[in-house]
């Protein structure tokens, strides 16, 4: 149980990191998401594209 939580929790914090990564790489280090192919805002940290780019 303790080791299904842990994975939850780093899979969280891969994919916060991954967000902020591409936030910043589009230009905007102070937001917490963005587009990998458009680089518009996300809200959020668990999706890679906008609507748009879907």
């Amino acid at each position: 149980m303790f080791e299904t939580q842990y994975n939850e929790e780093m899979e969280a914090e891969v994919r916060r990191l991954e967000a902020k990564k591409r936030a910043e790489e589009s230009g905007h280090p102070e937001w917490e998401n963005a587009c990998a192919s458009c680089g518009c805002q996300l809200a959020g940290t668990d999706n890679r594209l906008c609507q748009n780019c879907c």
